[in-house]
């Protein structure tokens, strides 16, 4: 992980030149101001990319357009009354050197440019700006990504917040001590959260150092753990998810879960069913003090009281379904599960409103049952296009992305319009649909999405 960074801190030019993966130089014999920061890179081949820069940016070209003096004044020029922080050229495609016109425009107004080797594209310079400027954030979101499987799965197994603590070390690959408050001396090295009645959860200084933000979720985590070793608590969330069971399985009237349960939310007039991780019920019955939170097997159902009320900050995949009587109970919990399959493959939260999309009902269809639409229609482009080279499957991506339109068509893939009007006749011919008639492109779009399907791991 890296180290916590100011919110508003950006590379200078001379953070990349420093950083070796780059490969960036600076003209030879030039003196240049190198401590500008950077807000952001910009790709351009214009002559005057003014108009789309708003300052502070590093300017990255190959020189394509800037083949003239005039041109490289033109340029220069722009760039500095638009408040650009240097120039990045890329030499090997357009130019073997940067022009001597550029490096001279460019002295006179103070503008720094430094030099990209064919080796080093664009998009990694880009990409170094962004995790330089938000690196904490990066950081603590892959290590969720890692560390919350294995928590949930420590709740599962009912582990103490000691052995909860450890199995979140394993995963960073360091020590967390939960000591009671007050009990230990202040330490520079040492991180810590508080938290109420347990103690202070600290790490002390074993492996990489953790964000505040990722001690802050794995707070809540051992709070979740300590509660889970409430049994009475435990056994009431496992007797009111074997409930909510029945009532899906339309084993059990929903009218009745007010007469075995004692929750004053039954008598409201809509309630919303959410549906979380297995081994996620002591997490969030903290979160939800006044839900009824109940523990099945495969997963942990939340029943709420209006729309408003399921949002949270927790790092977990959840799936909500609409408001609903208690009478229909049943469907929304049944709701809430297909809503959580999508969060747990596209992470976050899906609400009702992303169920009513053809990729929701689609994900809720058996492989086998798309398959036809994969074979034939998208497999025979896609083996035409690995023997010959052809993008007829690309085409038909962003043809389908555009919206059926042709110039967009065209631009996006940098063609004719001709040409990619004599790409899906092909495609016509080759499938025997045709992806200008409406009623073939909703085939289209399943086999492609069938296909993408497929490919996931």
């Amino acid at each position: 992980m890296s180290e916590v960074r100011e919110e508003s801190a950006a590379p200078t030019l001379h953070d990349l030149l420093e950083t070796s993966g780059l490969g960036l130089s600076v003209p030879e014999g030039r003196i240049q101001q190198l401590d500008r920061p950077v807000s952001w890179v910009h790709t351009t081949e214009m002559r005057d990319p003014s108009r789309y820069l708003r300052g502070g940016e590093l300017v990255c070209t190959v020189g394509i357009s800037l083949q003239s003096e005039q041109d490289c004044t033109v340029f220069v020029d722009a760039l500095t009354r638009a408040g650009a922080a240097g120039v990045c050229f890329g030499v090997g495609d357009g130019h073997d050197v940067v022009p001597a016109a550029l490096l001279s425009r460019s002295s006179q107004h103070g503008l720094p440019v430094l030099v990209a080797p064919p080796t080093v594209p664009f998009s990694q310079i880009s990409r170094f700006v962004a995790e330089f400027s938000l690196g904490s954030e990066i950081a603590v979101a892959r290590a969720t990504h890692v560390l919350v499987p294995e928590l949930l799965a420590s709740l599962r197994r009912h582990d103490s917040p000691r052995q909860l603590l450890d199995s979140a070390g394993r995963v960073l690959g360091c020590y967390f001590l939960l000591e009671p408050e007050g009990s230990r001396a202040p330490d520079d090295d040492a991180v810590t959260v508080e938290l109420p009645g347990l103690g202070a959860l600290t790490w002390v200084g074993r492996g990489d150092r953790p964000e505040p933000a990722l001690l802050d979720l794995i707070g809540r985590f051992v709070r979740a753990a300590q509660s889970e070793r409430d049994i009475e608590a435990a056994l009431a969330r496992e007797r009111v998810g074997q409930l909510l069971s029945l009532v899906e399985r339309r084993m059990l009237l929903p009218d009745a879960l007010s007469q075995l349960l004692d929750w004053p939310g039954f008598s409201a007039s809509e309630i919303v069913c959410s549906a979380w991780p297995p081994g996620a019920g002591a997490l969030v019955s903290m979160a939800f003090p006044d839900a009824l939170i109940g523990a099945a097997p495969d997963l942990c159902l939340v029943l709420t009281v209006g729309a408003g009320k399921i949002s949270d900050d927790l790092a977990l995949p959840a799936g909500h379904s609409a408001p609903v009587p208690l009478t229909d109970i049943g469907s929304a919990i049944a709701q809430a599960r297909i809503a959580l399959a999508l969060a747990e493959q596209r992470g976050g939260r899906v609400g009702p409103d992303q169920l009513s999309t053809l990729e929701s009902l689609l994900e809720q269809l058996p492989p086998a049952q798309l398959l036809p639409f994969k074979q034939l229609l998208i497999d025979p482009l896609a083996e035409l296009d690995s023997q010959r080279g052809t993008q007829h499957v690309r085409t038909l991506r962003v043809f389908l992305a555009c919206n059926g339109s042709l110039s967009d068509t065209a631009k996006e893939l940098f063609l004719h319009t001709n040409t990619v009007r004599h790409r899906l006749t092909r495609i016509h011919e080759i499938t025997g649909r045709d992806p200008l008639q409406h009623k073939d492109v909703t085939a289209f779009m399943i086999g492609l999405w069938a296909a993408e399907r497929a490919e996931r791991p």
